[in-house]
């Protein structure tokens, strides 16, 4: 019984001391251009939550969570939120007739390869990071797969308060 105790003891202490670990990871800074022309950075959004959104214009889990992107962004975007919108695999006239298209109204760059090397090599898409206010990956917050509606502000409105 006493070691039955001290190993669920140690389990516990393993899982939680895991998890703070993974909880302090900083997300890899990153320095794109946007389909403006404008320079982006993750340092330079520090204060702000940051939706870093993997996609390809050809892909359609990533044309149906664009809707409620937008939906989002224009709700939090004064509250401190930022999407990324990095698109992989994409001709940039195809991505900049997309965004028109699609009405974002959020940061669109083109891929360089090295940020999808950054984030742990991006075999999926659209795959999407959560980073918080102090540039930190939030635990659970990589997502493979489309983002069901209204599942995204389920997940940044609390990283807002």
């Amino acid at each position: 019984m006493k070691i039955m105790k001290e190993l669920v003891i140690l389990m516990a202490a393993v899982i939680i001391s895991g998890f703070l670990a993974y909880a302090a990871t900083k997300a890899p800074d990153f320095k794109l251009t946007d389909t403006q022309g404008k320079q982006i950075t993750l340092s330079g959004l520090k204060g702000k939550v940051v939706v870093l959104n993997f996609w390809a214009t050809w892909c359609p889990p990533c044309k149906a969570e664009i809707p409620d992107f937008v939906k989002t962004y224009e709700k939090y975007k004064n509250k401190g939120l930022v999407i990324i919108s990095v698109a992989v695999n994409s001709k940039i006239n195809d991505v900049k007739e997309f965004v028109k298209q699609y009405k974002i109204t959020y940061p669109v760059a083109m891929s360089d390869n090295n940020i999808e090397q950054v984030y742990g090599g991006i075999n999926a898409i659209p795959t999407t990071f959560i980073i918080d206010k102090q540039g930190n990956l939030v635990p659970g917050g990589k997502k493979i797969g489309m983002f069901m509606k209204g599942e995204l502000e389920k997940v940044v409105a609390p990283l807002l308060k």
